[in-house]
């Protein structure tokens, strides 16, 4: 072998050897990695979008996603503030309260058509035109009074003259919830499970279909003795609002609070009756915007 091909092999060998060697990777303390934009308007745009269809039932058009993304993107730091912002612009449409009378009638009443409330209040009224009903009158005007207040439901919820306890107390106490939950008994039990998510105790049931049955009787600490007292007394009451809770809590985030929110937000909505104010509580929450 001669000097140059034996310098050609040793070169070779040290090559290999090197090429061979186990890379190690050097971790710097404190290094953090660059923020992914990409990733931020992501989740900006997915709450944006989620909340229109959570609250409206659609996606916001170009015009409401711009004013949207403009309030977002005001803040790098994806605030509660911020978010909350576009909540209010969300609630302020009157498609809100549109959808949750929608729903309401929708798990209360079997989704009956408003053009069917207006119908059977004519009926009546056709009724009360009658002398030969005449001995039917009085049930046949408070039938009618329950209905008109249960027609008159959304368009007084959109100009802001009752709350949602009123239009759900309205849902309850009015001819064809009586037909779905036909007698006392059932009436009692079903405003229990459909509102507090669970049955009455046996001593509340049988407080409450006295009541009902226009005898006196106790409900929440509460003396009554009409189904108009019934209606008053749960749906102003603590139970009520803590069933709120539970309801909102199960649609907006898929689970059940935990006993600290559940306090917290039932002081909350009981204090201040404000509906829109307690959604706004849940939706600009971080585990809502998912951060």
């Amino acid at each position: 072998m001669n000097n140059k091909t034996f310098v050609l092999a040793l070169f070779l060998i040290i090559i290999t050897v090197f090429s061979c060697k186990k890379t190690e990777e050097i971790i710097i303390d404190g290094n953090v990695a660059p923020p992914d934009p990409t990733l931020a308007n992501n989740i900006r745009t997915n709450f944006i979008n989620k909340s229109y269809i959570a609250l409206i039932g659609r996606k916001p058009n170009d015009q409401e996603l711009s004013q949207a993304e403009s309030v977002i993107n005001n803040n790098e730091n994806f605030t509660e503030a911020n978010r909350g912002q576009v909540i209010d612009q969300i609630l302020a449409n009157n498609d809100f309260y549109n959808r949750e009378f929608i729903i309401a009638k929708s798990e209360l009443l079997n989704a009956i058509d408003t053009s069917e409330i207006r119908l059977q209040i004519l009926i009546f009224e056709a009724f009360l035109q009658n002398t030969d009903y005449q001995f039917l009158w009085p049930f046949l005007e408070l039938e009618n009074t329950r209905l008109e207040k249960l027609y008159n439901s959304q368009s007084q919820l959109l100009a802001g003259s009752i709350e949602m306890n009123d239009m759900h107390s309205r849902m309850v106490n009015n001819y064809f919830y009586d037909q779905i939950n036909m007698g006392s008994l059932n009436f009692v039990i079903a405003v229990f499970q459909q509102f507090l998510l669970r049955n009455p105790t046996q001593a509340e049931a049988d407080q409450g279909v006295r009541m009902v049955d226009q005898f006196s009787a106790s409900l929440f600490l509460q003396i009554g003795e009409s189904r108009e007292d019934f209606c008053n007394i749960f749906f102003n009451s603590t139970p009520y609002y803590e069933g709120q809770v539970k309801l909102l809590y199960n649609r907006f985030l898929f689970r059940l609070p935990n006993s600290e929110e559940m306090s917290a937000l039932t002081a909350f909505y009981k204090e201040n009756k404000n509906y829109k104010a307690l959604i706004k509580k849940i939706l600009t929450t971080n585990e809502y915007a998912g951060i």
